[in-house]
């Protein structure tokens, strides 16, 4: 709720994640990392934030969303802020096709039929610029990969193409994470496959979305085995194992997987499954959350921090 004092109006940290879409682990984060936002504190230790603070916020989302690091805005000024946002809306990305028409589906799928690859990256390099990186996931990638799989059954796309357009959106993904990668967030997720799990690129797209969030990822890698799954876990003092399975993987395998997990993970640390795979995984099991979809985790992070954290 916004409090009003005797001259200036201010805002609970809640209320200021509301404003500017920066989640209230982030801005707590950054005060100790970058010496911004640094909010008055009430009697009771409370942080309350300026409109001043909350404006240089909204800029410094937008300069995020526009493809910025946190490490290059969040310190910068108000009006340095307004400058680098000024000049993002008159200069057109440079990979941005046909004149500023947007992201297209349909025209990287093209792109892939036709195996220009350089026109392929430079496609989902202006996505990444025009949407930011979020609605990149959301409404870019993984709709991308589900038309692929579609033209590749369908016999429009052969296996090459389909995985070469795998491994260039793995490559633009991982750039991502290494921009906005939170290596102190919380909750910590380790994220693996099972063993001869070879899929990878859900473990990306999940750990950018986390990073994105103010989680804290270790990326593990595919084809893990599970003494090295429970070990890392131990060691790097994660609260979550994130597994993610695809259909390719044998249920009665995974599931053998799953429950030797559970049996010797520490008890603190929670399991989360997800992949299109782990639909046919979903029996009620004491320990594990399934989770389908990007909104279903934030859902877990929500309901992790407010318990747990």
């Amino acid at each position: 709720m916004a409090t009003k004092g005797t001259n200036k109006q201010q805002y609970s940290i809640r209320v200021a994640s509301r404003l500017t879409g920066i989640s209230p682990h982030t801005l707590r984060m950054w005060e100790r990392r970058y010496g911004f936002p640094v909010p008055e504190r009430t009697p009771g230790g409370a942080r309350r934030y300026s409109v001043e603070d909350v404006e240089r916020l909204k800029l410094i989302s937008r300069a995020l969303e526009a493809g910025y690091r946190p490490n290059e805005v969040v310190a910068k000024s108000l009006e340095s802020l307004e400058e680098i946002m000024v000049a993002q809306a008159e200069v057109l990305p440079p990979t941005a096709p046909d004149h500023g028409s947007g992201p297209s589906l349909d025209r990287i799928i093209r792109l892939v039929e036709d195996d220009d690859v350089e026109g392929i990256r430079n496609e989902l390099r202006a996505a990444v610029a025009v949407l930011g990186p979020k609605r990149f996931l959301n409404d870019f990638a993984h709709p991308l990969l589900v038309k692929v799989g579609e033209r590749w059954r369908e016999g429009h796309l052969s296996v090459r193409q389909e995985h070469l357009t795998s491994e260039l959106l793995t490559t633009q993904i991982r750039a991502l994470i290494a921009g906005y990668e939170v290596a102190q967030g919380a909750p910590t997720v380790l994220l693996t496959t099972l063993p001869d799990e070879l899929h990878s690129l859900g473990l990306q797209m999940v750990a950018l979305h986390l990073a994105l969030s103010g989680a804290g990822v270790r990326l593990l890698g595919p084809n893990a085995p599970i003494p090295d799954i429970v070990s890392a876990a131990a060691a790097l003092e994660v609260d979550v194992v994130g597994i993610s399975v695809s259909v390719a993987a044998p249920a009665s395998a995974s599931r053998g997987y799953i429950e030797t997990l559970l049996d010797e993970l520490p008890r603190k640390v929670e399991l989360w499954v997800g992949g299109d795979g782990s639909m046919d995984l979903m029996e009620p099991r004491k320990g594990v959350r399934f989770l389908h979809s990007f909104d279903a985790i934030e859902q877990a992070l929500a309901e992790w921090r407010r318990t747990r954290g």
